[in-house]
């Protein structure tokens, strides 16, 4: 597992790519705003099968940051 940052104005170019390339890879694609829970689980792009997540650890954050 790996994680590539890019910029919005890159989303285009690089999820095309990465469409294209992944070479059966299952790829997660999501946004980065303030809730990590809602930006794997709500509102993210899946390349491939979707997996389970586990994002506990995301909803224990966001209870300490936001409480």
């Amino acid at each position: 597992m790996y994680q590539v940052a890019f910029l919005p104005s890159q989303f285009d170019k690089v999820v095309s790519w990465l469409m294209l390339n992944r070479e059966g890879l299952d790829t997660l694609v999501h946004s980065e705003i303030e809730n990590a829970v809602a930006d794997h689980a709500a509102h993210s792009l899946w390349l491939g099968e979707k997996l389970d997540l586990n994002i506990e650890f995301f909803r224990q954050l966001n209870s300490t940051l936001y409480n």
